[in-house]
């Protein structure tokens, strides 16, 4: 550390571009140190283009012709858009060009198949001057670049040590709001934020969609361990060809509709895939045995982006005819199919249809696999492929076929259906090669099918990459439940029990769900999933309904605001069995209640869509944007269910090993860290028992030794041990002691939460400290018992959690609203962003709300004494005026009654008589007076200083400002600007301000457009 403690950035970013030079003492990236504008940049650029480009053009390209080139790059507005024409057609990206000679050229910017080789170049500049885009902001220089063939694909954002990589991801945030990614930079696909001791890297992203979860550390192949120091993060992730491998080989397009992004891989996925890729290149499919291995990846890790890029890769080896990508169910293969058309590069590119297919049947399936076609990666059941080799007229395929097996550690033989049909295909197709993925493989059977382990990701490495969210358990107790049970008696796959059949174990299960649903869902910020067994070979359908009639029930006894939108779903019964009327009547029941509640229209032949309805609804992407809250299932949605803004899960069943790690981990996505710290799971059966198999459970998943068998459990350590891993949260006791102390060092710094430190570093320490406070509250908010199984309620009862985390509502207020502003503000200037890029949302114990009419009577007070002349209670009053105020979480609002204040304590606005008015309605007409006064003011001197008085009056310039939007160029559409310009032409020099009347009427257009945005964006911050 003392190294790089006196190192300034600029030496910091001159020592890395050295490094990079010569990465390994072997020439890597030529650094051009005389590039240092953009339009160098595209001198550069073109440069390479033609001599990449000789068989094709004749010395330069004139301008004309580069013209054209320039449009096509400056064109592309996403970072999707970018991938796609980086990826090009079969991995050659090219632009067409009219020559001036008349031909029609295409001319190549990208080879795919020359990374690290051939014509591909690789350089690296350093602090390119960018100009402002965007009106009203400022001119930036970015730090390192990393160029390929010219274009920019990875940028660099260098912070000194002592200060960390969140710095850098905020001001690449503020690039991205600004459009800095634009022009020649338009083709950036990774974003490298980077300090001495820490380094996180991210695919570039549109603007909504920055989220710095998805920032990552690299890590260490052989333990998952984060690499530190920066020089080892150059050598494993920047080096040629590694570096433009991970921007082309390891990025996935995703072309979902609507939510177009491009994704970088994760350095698991990266190893997995070349694992994988290393075994398949060297496979025999004549004489090897074809058990490749398996890849355990947790759930939630990302396996359909690895196993998609595997697929991918794979299907272009010369040894690979055909890639089959084998699902578990049916009901996933139209699921996982979308994932990976969306994901296909050429998918959708220059009228391509891409190469991922679908079987509509087992014909389809049989033509895909046996003629020659574009597409080569077929997804389909492991159902379907086994009745197809089992037909009688099945014949041997000639094909070299790679099966890639999602959810392997269903398809190794549990007594389900499944079984032995993996046994059957690899039989009927003895020269093929088998992989498989799955998040909680079975040990050892998934060995056995699939060969040895290839890479492993279990859910302790996940939980310490911030790749998923470790677990907040409850086991409650409702009902008394039998003394020593057996492991039959607890296991409900095998005997039913007294849980199963007890309506006062139903009451009490909802009554919880209720009483507690604010804590659990962060105030209905997320949603949950209910899952129901019973035991002995019964239907647990009826138990399920069971449920959704009681929360029916208890829906009407509550006001509208608290009640619960709860929807049930299983699968239609065509078994013909004892069942199968119940079951259906059931089903049927309730999606009629389903119908009531959205306005649907299923019935019993769409129970399909019924379903599918039910799975956007709970996982927030109808297109109505009409929510559930609940879904109650038995078995549906357990596993491949994937959804960020579900937090919690219910349990009234038991669930061990592999089971119950899949259903844990429906709740474990990342969405937002800060309100949604951890999943929640709340058990309601067999509270002592179930909660040793869910230590069992995770202390087996959570080491890559179980895949050996090589260790017994010590279960006398198993609790403590997950709780250290990060799996499993700490007693509520211990996060409100961790509180406890952050809130005193909060109240040492704020000198008792008064005021903001006056010491930069304690600025820094405070804003730190605040993101504790965050982060532990918004955990300690969403227990619902103590260590002593007492109640507690940050929403019923916040008295006593001021008291359980030291501090009092009053100090509560101002920490989380003055001194929090300003810490942002401080933040903002240090970091030379905007307010609204600085990452602190602050969390209250209850939602701090503005008091409009106490704000109105100290807005009035304070008028009233600054118009006696009594300054001294008018700051006071002023001072109390702005912790009010810094209770709105709108910064617009905030900026509008700050400028009014601001106002009237300078005097510089009167009101027509005193008292001021106490009134809300006459407030806010005072308050628009002022804005409008002051709006007219600032467009008269406008006019008067560009000399514009005979083209234009000021309210003619105020009608055309109202029909601005913040920061957009949308005042010249029907030449409005220009008109006002041209008009001003022959006497703008006699009668406007000196420095204006100075310019000649070239630099005027330019000056006086960039002064009219200036001026508008003033006066739409102010209203």
């Amino acid at each position: 550390m003392s190294e790089y403690k006196s190192k300034s950035e600029l030496d910091f970013e001159r020592e890395v571009i050295d490094y990079l030079t010569q990465i390994g003492g072997v020439k890597q990236w030529e650094y051009l140190d005389k590039i240092r504008t953009t339009e160098q940049l595209w001198s550069n650029f073109k440069r390479i283009l033609e001599q990449n480009n000789r068989a094709r053009i004749d010395g330069q390209l004139s301008d004309t012709e580069f013209g054209q080139v320039k449009k096509v790059i400056t064109s592309i507005d996403s970072p999707y858009h970018a991938g796609q024409f980086l990826y090009g057609v079969n991995g050659v990206s090219e632009i067409e060009v009219d020559l001036d000679n008349g031909k029609h050229v295409f001319l190549t910017v990208f080879d795919q198949a020359q990374v690290g080789g051939g014509n591909t170049v690789y350089q690296v500049v350093n602090q390119i001057e960018r100009p402002k885009v965007v009106d009203g902001k400022k001119n930036r220089r970015f730090d390192v670049t990393l160029l390929i063939n010219g274009l920019p694909i990875i940028q660099i954002e260098l912070k000194k040590a002592l200060h960390t990589t969140t710095e850098s991801l905020n001001q690449m945030e503020q690039y991205i709001a600004e459009k800095q990614y634009s022009g020649i930079f338009a083709t950036l696909q990774i974003l490298i934020a980077m300090t001495p001791y820490d380094i996180r890297y991210m695919a570039n992203t549109k603007i909504e969609s920055f989220n710095r979860a998805f920032a990552f550390n690299w890590q260490n192949e052989d333990d998952a361990r984060p690499v530190r120091s920066w020089k080892t993060f150059a050598d494993k992730v920047l080096s040629i060809p590694m570096a433009h491998d991970l921007a082309t080989r390891y990025m996935v397009l995703d072309g979902t509709k609507n939510k177009e992004s491009i994704k970088v891989m994760r350095p698991y996925q990266v190893y997995a895939t070349k694992r994988v890729l290393d075994k398949v290149s060297k496979f025999d499919f004549n004489y090897n045995e074809g058990k490749l291995g398996y890849i355990w990846h947790t759930t939630g890790s990302g396996k359909t982006i690895t196993s998609f890029k595997t697929a991918w890769l794979a299907s272009r080896l010369s040894n690979v005819d055909k890639v089959v990508f084998l699902v578990d169910r049916i009901a996933l293969t139209n699921q996982t199919a979308d994932a990976y058309m969306a994901y296909d590069p050429v998918a959708g590119f220059a009228g391509k249809t891409g190469v991922v297919g679908e079987t509509a049947n087992i014909s389809d399936l049989h033509r895909k696999l046996t003629k020659k076609s574009d597409k080569n990666i077929i997804v389909t059941s492991i159902q379907k492929m086994s009745r197809y080799v089992a037909r009688e007229n099945f014949k041997k395929l000639n094909e070299n076929i790679l099966f890639i097996v999602d959810e392997a550690h269903r398809s190794t033989g549990d007594g389900s259906e499944n079984e032995g049909m993996l046994e059957s295909i690899r039989n009927a197709i003895p020269n093929s090669a088998w992989v498989g993925y799955t998040g909680t493989p079975k040990f050892p059977a998934t060995r056995e099918i699939f060969g040895n382990i290839l890479h492993a990701y279990t859910i302790k490495e996940a939980i310490a990459d911030k790749n998923v969210l470790g677990f907040n358990v409850e086991f409650k107790n409702t009902i008394e439940a039998p003394e020593d049970p057996t492991e039959e008696d607890i296991d409900d796959n095998i005997k039913g029990s007294v849980y199963d059949t007890s309506p006062e174990h139903v009451e009490l299960v909802v009554k919880d769900i209720f009483d507690n649903w604010k804590e659990r869902s962060n105030n209905g910020k997320y949603n949950a999933l209910f899952t129901v067994h019973v035991g002995g070979n019964k239907a647990s359908t009826p138990r399920a309904m069971e449920y959704f009639d009681k929360f029916e029930e208890m829906n009407a006894k509550r006001a509208k605001e608290e009640r619960l939108k709860v929807a049930v779903s299983f699968s239609a019964d065509t078994s013909n069995g004892n069942h199968q009327l119940k079951t259906n009547e059931n089903l049927h029941r309730a999606i009629n209640s389903y119908n009531k509640l959205f306005g649907t229209d299923w019935d019993m032949s769409t129970v399909k869509q019924y379903t599918e309805d039910v799975t956007r609804r709970l996982n927030k992407t109808a297109d109505d944007r009409n929510y559930l809250d609940l879904v109650i299932v038995v078995d549906q949605l357990l596993t491949g269910f994937d959804a960020p803004e579900l937090n919690t899960l219910y349990i009234d069943r038991t669930l061990k090993g592999g089971n119950l790690i899949q259903a844990y981990s429906r709740t474990n996505r990342m969405h937002d860290y800060q309100a949604k710290p951890q999943g929640n799971v709340v058990n309601y059966r067999w509270p002592v028992q179930n909660e040793l198999e869910m230590n069992k459970s995770f202390y087996i998943y959570s080491n890559r030794d179980s895949a050996s068998e090589q260790e017994e459990l010590p279960l006398e350590k198993l609790k403590e041990d997950n709780k250290n891993a990060g799996i499993l949260s700490r007693p509520f006791s211990e996060v409100q002691s961790q509180m406890q102390e952050v809130v005193q060092e909060l109240g040492e710094l704020t000198n008792d939460f008064i005021q903001v430190p006056p010491s930069e570093r304690d600025q820094e320490e405070a804003f730190n400290r605040l993101g504790d406070y965050n982060r532990l509250l918004s955990q300690l908010k969403q227990y619902t018992e103590d260590d002593n199984k007492n109640p507690i309620s940050a929403y019923d009862n916040p008295e006593e959690f001021y008291q359980r985390i030291g501090i009092t509502e009053e100090q509560e207020v101002i920490l989380t609203t003055v001194i929090a502003e300003e810490l942002k503000r401080y933040q903002a200037e240090r970091e030379n962003i905007d307010i609204s890029q600085v990452n602190l949302a602050m969390v209250h114990i209850h939602d701090v709300m503005i008091n409009y009419d106490y704000l109105i009577d100290l807005i009035a007070k304070m008028a009233d004494e600054v118009h006696a002349d009594e300054m001294d209670k008018a700051q006071k009053t002023f001072a109390d005026i702005n912790m009010e105020i810094a209770k709105s979480d709108n910064e617009k609002e905030k900026v509008k009654v700050r400028n009014f204040v601001d106002k009237i304590i300078t005097k510089e606005f009167v009101f027509d008589s005193y008292p001021a008015p106490r009134n809300v309605e006459k407030m806010n007409q005072a308050m628009d007076k002022s804005q409008k006064d002051t709006n007219i003011k600032l467009v008269t001197e406008f006019v008067r200083k560009w000399g514009i008085d005979n083209s234009v009056k000021p309210k003619e310039v105020d009608e055309l400002i109202k029909k601005h939007r913040l920061g957009q160029e949308d005042m010249d559409k029907q030449n409005e600007l220009t008109t006002i310009m041209n008009e001003a032409r022959s006497d703008y020099k006699e009668i406007a301000a000196a420095e204006v009347a100075a310019l000649s009427w070239v630099k005027y257009r330019i000056e006086f457009r960039k002064a009219f945005y200036d001026l508008a964006d003033e006066i739409k911050k102010g209203e």
